[in-house]
């Protein structure tokens, strides 16, 4: 029997209850033992997204994918652009070429999801981090990506034992 859902709020927040503290557990432990960050602010959004609207078009594997990466190369290539990769992170330090950084990568993130038909809001938070500095060398914007991928991995099969047909890839077609 597949859980419904679109059924009353206390078993859905039941639901999200359990399956966010097993997804997040595992960016958890993977942090703890690696000792690196594979929790990140905005991948608390991503997990909300794909168990309260596991159907939903920003749920999808690609859109969460594809949003994500938009993101986060519209930061890094912001930072670069800018010439604030190097500089410490800070996100108080609020230079003209920082918010510049952050305008840009934010702007050009929302409109290539637009454009290329990979929506999911949580990428306008995932750019931020990364065109702030916050996440701005290589390997930990590859663990965050990372982080990304395993979270759609665990909700996809979550989602999957609990009965809820989530797509593979693509959203479902209305």
């Amino acid at each position: 029997m597949a859980l419904d859902v679109r059924g009353s709020r206390g078993t859905l927040g039941l639901y999200a209850l359990i399956a966010t503290a097993i997804t997040t557990s595992l960016l958890a432990v993977l942090a703890y033992y690696l000792l690196e960050p594979f929790v990140f602010p905005s991948v608390g959004p991503t997990i909300f997204i794909l168990f309260f609207t596991p159907l939903g078009l920003q749920a999808a594997p690609r859109n969460v994918l594809g949003g994500q990466l938009i993101g986060i190369v519209c930061g890094y290539l912001s930072l670069v652009i800018f010439g604030v990769n190097s500089a410490p992170p800070d996100i108080f330090d609020l230079t003209g070429a920082r918010m510049g950084s952050a305008i840009v990568a934010l702007s050009f993130t929302v409109a290539l999801m637009i454009w290329l038909g990979l929506p999911h809001a949580p990428a306008g938070a995932t750019t931020l981090i990364v065109a702030l500095g916050l996440v701005h060398t290589l390997p930990h914007i590859a663990i965050l990506f990372t982080a990304i991928v395993l979270v759609v991995i665990c909700a996809f099969v979550v989602n999957r034992s609990a009965g809820i047909p989530v797509p593979w890839w693509r959203p479902p077609t209305p």
